[in-house]
Formats: structure tokens, C-alpha cells, sequence
């Protein structure tokens, strides 16, 4: 009977001391012992992480050592390669631009500015501009004549010449002034029509697929002055550049049907019939 009672003593020491290692050991391991017959109930039967006892307090609490990642966390590799991937991006559409524009043919370098009044500028009055719509994609004609008057040499005598011609069309022909643009002896390029419309002349071909270019003077006997034909020169780049006229387009002169000789040889068309694209005369049923 002794016997029993010293082993049942002994047994409940050693449970007590294994109790009390658990307890108060800093680092706690979750295992299934077969042997000594317990299981920690706090990791779980699949938990493998330590655990790290963390006083709080003077209790003891414990503390995972393992952190779960973050779902929202980007990694850095990605990261990095992500913006690697845009810049790439990036410099690939800045190459495919300026190929783009290397396309786009000009007839010759250009020296001299390009100066535009538009036609709100010149013409302030309630009859607003109504006329067909230029097919754009179409144009591939630009027809240079001179208008046969006298000349405007500063911005003024050419603003007053465009009015005077707009009232005269209007009180005329219920119409308005037919040339697309008209240039100069200041050098400066003066909507009438614009890009977007069609010319008003009834007697030169191809009104959805030209524009005309009017040289402001009477050039039958004089070439016009050279910075009128800067400005010729800008206006077919700006042209050009504004997708308004195709690279390839023709150069033309207009003459009169009945007399095509007298017509063909003033000297407006002396010089550009040097230029590139220049394809010949159109012949004109009137003056």
C-alpha cells in the first residue's frame, strides 16, 4: 500500500513540474505528444508557428512570430517593373509621333514666318459666311491668280481691300468673296473662304478638291514682290502641316479660255512655274 502511495506522489510531482515548465517557458511549441498524453489547445491541431510569450502587464500573452502577408502589398519587383514597362511606353509613342511627322513632305525648307488674319479680324458684320464644305481629304489642287487690282502694301489697305471686295460679291451675286485665302504685299496670308469651305468661282475646275490663292495686285507686267511669294510658300507648308492639302499636291495657274497665251505668259507665273509641283494652266471661262 506504501508502494502505490509513493508512486501516485511521485507521478503527480512530475505532471506538476512538466505544468510548470509549460507555463512559464519564454517559447512555447505546439505539438501532439502520444508519449506524454496532451495537446495545446491554443495553436491547433495544424499550427506550426511559435509562439513568443510577450510580458503585458505581469501576464504573460502570446505573440506570433510569423506575420501574414498583406493581400494589398505590392512587391517591389513588380513594382519597378511596371514603371520600366510605362516609360518604354512612353518613349515608343514619342518615336511613332516624330516618324509620323518625318512623312509629312514639304515642298522646300521655309525661311520666312507664316501670318494668318482670319476672316473674323477683317469682317465684323452680320452676314456670316455660308458656303459648301471642302472635302479636306480631297484637296490636292492649289490654283495661284492674281486679282487683278492694285496693290495693298501694309495691313490696313489689305483689310479694306477684302471689305470692299466682300460688299461688292454680296450686292452683286448674293455671295461672297471667292478665293480661299488671298495674300499680300505685306507678306501676311488673308482668310476668305478658309480650309474648310469651297471657292466661289464658278469657272475654275475642282471646287471640292482645290484651293485658290489669290495674289492681291495686277501682276500681268511685274512679278510680285518676293516676300508675296515667302508667303505663297508658308501658306502651301502651313497647308500641309494643317492636313488641309495633300503632300502631293498641283501647282496651277488660271488663264482665260479665249485668250490662254496672253494669259500664260504674265509674269505672276514666271517663277512659279520653277516651282516643285507646278503642273500647268486651268483655263477660266471669264477674265
Amino acid at each position: 500500500m506504501s508502494q502505490v502511495v509513493t508512486y501516485v506522489v511521485s507521478y503527480a510531482r512530475t505532471v506538476a513540474a512538466s505544468s510548470s515548465s509549460r507555463l512559464h517557458s519564454p517559447v512555447a511549441w505546439s505539438r501532439k505528444s502520444v508519449q506524454e498524453g496532451y495537446y495545446d489547445l491554443e495553436a491547433g491541431e495544424t499550427e506550426r508557428t511559435p509562439l513568443l510569450y510577450v510580458r503585458d502587464n505581469g501576464r504573460y500573452r502570446a505573440k506570433s512570430l510569423h506575420r501574414a502577408n498583406d493581400p494589398n502589398r505590392v512587391h517591389p519587383v513588380a513594382l519597378g517593373l511596371m514603371v520600366a514597362l510605362l516609360v518604354f511606353l512612353l518613349i515608343g509613342v514619342v518615336i511613332g509621333v516624330y516618324l509620323l511627322l518625318l512623312t509629312v513632305q514639304r515642298p522646300w525648307p521655309v525661311s520666312h514666318p507664316f501670318f494668318l488674319v482670319e476672316r473674323p479680324a477683317w469682317w465684323q458684320y452680320p452676314v456670316a459666311l455660308e458656303a459648301a464644305s471642302l472635302d479636306r481629304l480631297a484637296v490636292t489642287n492649289v490654283i495661284v491668280l492674281h486679282t487683278d487690282s492694285e496693290d495693298c502694301l501694309d495691313q490696313e489697305r489689305c483689310v479694306r481691300y477684302l471689305q470692299n471686295t466682300e460688299r461688292s460679291c454680296w450686292a452683286a451675286q448674293r455671295d461672297h468673296i471667292p478665293y480661299n485665302f488671298l495674300i499680300g504685299g505685306d507678306g501676311v496670308t488673308y482668310e476668305a473662304r478658309g480650309w474648310k469651305s469651297q471657292h466661289g468661282f464658278v469657272d475654275l475646275p475642282g471646287r471640292n478638291t482645290t484651293l485658290v490663292v489669290g495674289m492681291i495686285g495686277n501682276f500681268t507686267d511685274r512679278q510680285p514682290a518676293e516676300v508675296q511669294y515667302a508667303e505663297l510658300k508658308a501658306f502651301i507648308t502651313e497647308s500641309i502641316r494643317r492636313l488641309s492639302l495633300s503632300p502631293q499636291y498641283r501647282l496651277h495657274g488660271a488663264v482665260n479660255a479665249t485668250q490662254p497665251s496672253r494669259d500664260g505668259t504674265i509674269a505672276l507665273y514666271s517663277q512659279l512655274e520653277r516651282w516643285p509641283h507646278w503642273k500647268g494652266f486651268v483655263a477660266r471661262d471669264q477674265p
